[in-house]
């Protein structure tokens, strides 16, 4: 629930302003009737210039109460506010603002804090494959190219792996796109058991999902990948009656930076070397490099 303010900040600034004066007018008037005597004395006797002389020392002890008092109610929450937009503006979203009590501030940094909600809902939700749950083609971009950007500053492995199903058209041909949308979400839940957390999954296609293996070399992402496929025809399968009907799967695979230096290059190598499965006969997992053999 939004926590309305019970004490708006035109109000507090009354009150200031009246504390102010009031506190001005106490100083004052204190300050004249224990030392208004020796102030005479000290201003040689002009006693316009001892009441001018007080006047000051109060301003002076009124502006230091005031001074604090805004620093604490509005300033600092201020500042807060701004360096709390200018993180998240830089990318940290799981950032909130932390304001407490039940002012305007506070209630400034709930809707913040809810628009900032609402704001990464919706991009979480256009990022998300709505059958399988996986991330879909437009965040396995941009991630793909923060991969790159990483393994390329701090020089470590980066492979990625594009797994397609086989004959996928005939399958929804054959038994229905409902069965097809079955085999999907089952190639999805098998191939993210396949992996570790900090591996990246994400369906980039009709029938075509992209794995992302981090810091990983060619060699040991290709034992990986040929894992997936060597358990898939066992989990993957097409249930219409008994018995069932097995789905296979092809996949390429290419690393960074020998197969290619960014990540449209980097993707295309894979393709072609899904393409290379494909035309090898299907059911198999096929590495870029094996396109040009000198290069091995």
């Amino acid at each position: 629930m939004n926590r309305q303010p019970w004490f708006s900040l035109g109000a507090k600034f009354t009150v200031f302003t009246v504390a102010t004066v009031a506190t001005l007018g106490l100083a004052l008037a204190v300050g004249w009737s224990s030392f208004g005597t020796d102030l005479v004395r000290l201003a040689g006797g002009d006693t316009m210039a001892a009441a001018a002389g007080a006047a000051a020392v109060a301003a002076i002890i009124a502006g230091l109460i005031v001074g604090r008092l805004f620093n604490t109610l509005v300033r600092k929450p201020v500042r807060v506010l701004n360096e709390t937009m200018a993180r998240i503006t830089r990318g940290d979203v799981n950032l909130r603002a932390g304001l407490v009590g039940r002012g305007e501030f506070a209630s400034l940094a709930d809707n913040m804090n809810r628009m900032i909600d609402s704001v990464v809902l919706t991009q979480s939700r256009a990022d998300i494959d709505k059958l399988t749950g996986l991330f879909n083609f437009r965040h396995a971009h941009n991630y793909l190219q923060t991969q790159v950007g990483l393994a390329a500053r701090y020089d470590r492995h980066l492979t990625i792996g594009i797994i397609d199903i086989d004959h996928f058209t005939e399958i929804n041909d054959i038994y229905g796109h409902q069965f097809g949308d079955e085999v999907l979400k089952n190639a999805a839940a098998y191939i993210k058991t396949q992996l570790r957390q900090v591996d990246y999954l994400a369906r980039t296609g009709g029938e075509e999902f992209l794995v992302v293996l981090p810091e990983t070399p060619a060699a040991a992402a290709m034992t990986v990948l040929e894992r997936i496929h060597a358990g898939f025809s066992e989990t993957v399968f097409v249930k219409r009656g008994d018995p069932k009907s097995p789905v296979f799967m092809s996949a390429g695979v290419a690393d960074f930076p020998r197969s290619g230096e960014d990540a449209a290059n980097l993707m295309a190598s894979a393709k072609m070397a899904l393409l290379l499965a494909k035309r090898r006969g299907r059911n198999q997992v096929a590495y870029f490099r094996s396109l040009d053999q000198k290069a091995s």
